[in-house]
């Protein structure tokens, strides 16, 4: 079997859904033999490019004269149409690209033009689909602008609709898809996210902070857009004992990022701000790619006060290792993982109340965190999920085009 992969972003680019996938796709290669390319989008590389990535063929698609226009009138009432000329101009690169690809199945991973024309593609030539919900979307559906109203999607028929949190299962039901919905969480590799014994997390101490052994450190990690929500932190660590430190890391933002947050040569006004609120000296602010299993190894407690997420992996992958979480309280998808006083705390917004369940859930014991751990792992271990990815694509693919995929048939049986 051999699946094309597309995604709106995919490494090098930093993403990840893309990341994810490739991660997937390497390991289902691996365990079952089910071959993948990829045809991939991209938001901060702005030329296109065919690769191979571990042995794997990657085609970049996207319009430098394009998307270059689009960026000049980012700001202006002419967005609307250059956004329009930039998504079906890279659509009709995508349409001949699959058109000249063979394959079984398409999956696709978040909302690009790229992903929006293999979903049409798919149903004009009959083909079963894949559609991974990455982001917190208001609709399943994917249009190419200017098309709504005279395209027609079918997603109940010959497709698999993953939704990686029940909010974006419950928002799918809303439409009237429910049999061929997956709810499950992102995998996570057990092996690499694991409790550390005493000397690797010492050892992973050394290498990122200075913090003692009676210190404790707290963690996060994430690309430093706007809803992410960096800043907050350094007010929640003003209202904490000194003896806790703060490590904020994760790839900045590029010129070619349209969403708001920091680029690198704006990252030191977090600095600024942390020598103006008399922490500074508690402080490390970093960016760039991070080994997160190397983080979460020196963590006493993981902070997640991004808003406006679909599943936050690294929440998941955090309880694995042992590390309690404190997670913005106002996120249904942090609300099915995140237990008060069992894994960690869900908190709204204000700084005393992170501050006060930060030094509960640093008291951890170590039987406390073998246990969060062992629990989650049960639920969201690769070899669980590739499994189940295994038995629903093969399912899938056997599949006509009028079929309706029935996700708790394929699993139990």
């Amino acid at each position: 079997m051999k699946v094309l992969v597309v995604s709106s972003k995919y490494p090098p680019e930093y993403s990840g859904s893309g990341l994810r996938a490739h991660r997937t796709y390497m390991r289902l290669k691996e365990k079952f033999g089910i071959d993948f390319e990829v045809i991939s989008s991209s938001t901060e590389l702005n030329y296109p490019q065919a690769y191979r990535l571990d042995g794997v063929k990657v085609e970049r698609i996207v319009s430098k004269r394009a998307r270059n226009l689009n960026r000049k009138f980012f700001h202006s009432p002419l967005r609307r149409i250059t956004n329009a000329i930039l998504s079906h101009t890279e659509a009709r690169a995508v349409k001949h690209k699959i058109e000249k690809t063979s394959f079984d199945l398409i999956h696709t991973f978040g909302y690009s033009p790229a992903t929006a024309t293999a979903i049409k593609m798919r149903q004009d030539l009959g083909v079963p689909l894949v559609l991974e919900l990455v982001n917190p979307v208001h609709t399943p559906y994917q249009y190419l602008p200017g098309t709504r109203a005279f395209t027609k999607q079918d997603l109940n028929h010959q497709s698999l609709i993953v939704a990686i949190s029940k909010s974006l299962g419950d928002m799918c039901a809303s439409f009237g898809i429910v049999d061929n919905v997956w709810i499950r969480p992102n995998p996570v590799d057990i092996k690499n996210f694991s409790i550390p014994t005493d000397q690797e997390h010492i050892t992973a101490r050394k290498k990122i902070s200075s913090a003692s052994e009676n210190e404790k450190l707290i963690i996060y990690v994430a690309k430093y857009i706007a809803r992410k929500n960096h800043a907050f932190l350094l007010d929640v660590l003003t209202k904490l004992p000194k003896s806790f430190k703060l490590i904020l890391a994760g790839p900045p933002l590029t010129d070619r990022d349209l969403v708001s947050g920091l680029k690198a040569d704006q990252i030191p006004t977090l600095n600024k701000r942390a020598q103006e609120l008399g922490i500074g000296e508690r402080v490390v602010i970093s960016h760039g790619f991070v080994d997160m299993a190397k983080y979460l190894s020196a963590a006493d407690v993981f902070c997640f006060p991004a808003e406006r997420e679909a599943m936050g992996t690294p929440l998941l992958e955090s309880i694995s290792s042992g590390v309690p979480v404190i997670a913005n309280a106002n996120e249904s998808s942090f609300q099915e993982w995140v237990k008060d006083g069992k894994n960690g705390y869900l908190c709204p917004l204000i700084p005393e109340n992170w501050a006060e369940a930060i030094v509960k859930a640093s008291k951890f014991s170590r039987n406390k965190k073998l246990k969060m751990s062992e629990e989650i792992k049960s639920t969201v271990s690769t070899d669980l999920i590739d499994e189940q990815y295994r038995k629903l694509i093969t399912a899938l693919a056997s599949t006509e085009y009028q079929d309706q995929f029935n996700v708790e048939q394929v699993l139990s049986s």
